[in-house]
């Protein structure tokens, strides 16, 4: 097994090792990143499923009552028809044009509620192909964390592999020497030459992580291009980490709430108001300015969004 050991340890590891191992462990945490806002998008579109089970509840009984309106309004058509035929009378005139107001209300009312039902119906059949195609990105995120655990613990073994062997190979050339009794000074070890300065950091963002902020920032847009202002169910709003200081978010309309800070890498819980939100950010991403926005639309599960500044820019 040692010997196996040593062929891995062709010399110590080297800062582009580590560096490569770094960002897998990063590459790892920002799949994590994606696979919690999935989650968090699985969770707003079933609540938004159980308002429209709902609506479209309410919708049917509405379209089935005006059915019955509209079938009744026939038959007084059809009677007032009649009697005006055979009576031929002011009064029989008068009941026909009554009937025949009453009929075109009742024929209106069916097509308008008829138009309503299917809007909701088309409406709840996009949020179910949003949950479905949501789902399965949920599912191919944590596919993708599987490999990616494994290609991190498989690099972090060959290094630990390697650590091992060359502190054998140390410890045999200490008893060597010792055996021998010979001072022979100790190899001397060349560091390697300072590394030139790095090129400014150019982040690759991950493509799921783009389809995530895309989404996120056209929803957003939808929301504040209705008409006025809407509601703000919560002035003065603020967002804490836990143990740290409170920062307050800028209302930007129907119950939209925004704001930009850094963050801080490793899990942590963000608190607004008497919501706690959990959230994971790569190292890399320590000290980057992150948007948030606090969509409070349903005030009784509100929801948090969060995502690096920086991916902005690559939407364009």
């Amino acid at each position: 097994m040692m010997t196996g050991l040593m062929m891995l340890a062709a010399g110590p590891i080297t800062a582009q090792e580590q560096a490569s191992l770094e960002a897998e462990k990063n590459r790892l945490a920002r799949m994590g990143q994606t696979l919690e806002n999935r989650m968090v998008e699985v969770e707003e579109i079933e609540n938004e499923l159980i308002s429209y089970d709902y609506k479209l509840e309410q919708a049917q009984q509405a379209v089935s009552a005006v059915q019955l309106n509209f079938e009744q309004s026939t038959r007084d058509l059809q009677k007032a028809e009649r009697d005006h035929q055979l009576q031929n009378s002011s009064d029989s005139e008068r009941q026909l044009r009554k009937a025949q107001h009453s009929f075109a209300m009742a024929e209106r009312g069916v097509d308008s509620r008829n138009r309503r039902l299917k809007i909701i119906q088309s409406n709840y059949q996009q949020l179910q192909d949003r949950l479905s195609a949501t789902q399965e990105a949920v599912t191919n995120d944590r596919a993708r964390m599987v490999a990616q655990e494994r290609k991190v613990e498989r690099l972090t073994n060959e290094m630990l592999a390697r650590a091992e062997a060359a502190k054998g190979r140390k410890e045999i050339d200490n008893r060597s020497a010792l055996t021998q009794e010979l001072k022979i000074p100790a190899p001397v070890v060349v560091a390697d030459p300072a590394p030139a300065p790095a090129p400014e950091h150019e982040r690759t963002v991950d493509g799921e992580m783009l389809t995530y902020v895309r989404g996120e920032k056209d929803r957003l847009q939808k929301v504040l291009e209705g008409e006025g202002e809407g509601d703000q169910s919560f002035p003065n709003l603020t967002l804490k980490l836990i143990g740290g200081t409170s920062i307050p978010f800028e209302f930007l309309g129907h119950n939209q709430y925004r704001l930009v800070a850094p963050v801080e890498a490793g899990r942590q819980t963000y608190k607004v108001r008497k919501w706690k939100f959990r959230r994971t950010i790569p190292a890399d991403d320590a000290g980057e300015p992150y948007v948030f926005i606090f969509d409070a639309r349903r005030p009784s599960r509100p929801r948090l969004v969060m995502y690096p500044e920086y991916v902005l820019s690559k939407l364009d």
